[in-house]
């Protein structure tokens, strides 16, 4: 009984897909495109203030898109030092989206795609967002 519970435990699961820049289904390499271009619009017109001040710095976070194209979560996994920018940033990455439905393609394979991104808001009042597969 206590296996049978286990593995239904685990089929109820979403089932993820970590992609990255080096995602050779053409499927997935476009929807990891719109994605990046998305947070880096909305993190350039949003970009991160405090008390009047930009904010600028780099970190990494992971974020987690489900089949309707919705963030559903975003996880600081190396800071920036500030908590205000790194807070911001999370709030960027879930507002850039919807990014569209997944393809049937697409679906059959995940529920959710992982990536792992790292944000750099520089200077020149941008957001550079390099994301790549989680490992």
């Amino acid at each position: 009984a206590e296996i049978e519970r286990r593995i239904n435990m685990e089929n109820a699961r979403p089932k993820k897909r970590y992609i990255s820049p080096a995602t050779r289904e053409e499927v997935y390499a476009v929807y990891y495109d719109t994605l990046r271009r998305a947070i880096e619009e909305r993190g350039t017109a949003q970009f991160p203030t405090q008390a009047g001040k930009k904010l600028y710095g780099e970190l990494t976070m992971i974020v987690t898109v489900d089949a309707q194209g919705k963030v559903v979560e975003t996880e600081v996994v190396e800071s920036s030092g500030n908590r205000a920018l790194d807070r911001q940033a999370a709030l960027i990455a879930r507002s850039a989206g919807p990014f569209g439905k997944f393809s049937k393609a697409m679906r059959q394979r995940a529920d959710q795609i992982v990536v792992v991104a790292r944000f750099n808001f520089t200077r020149d009042e941008t957001l550079q967002a390099n994301v790549s597969a989680e490992q």
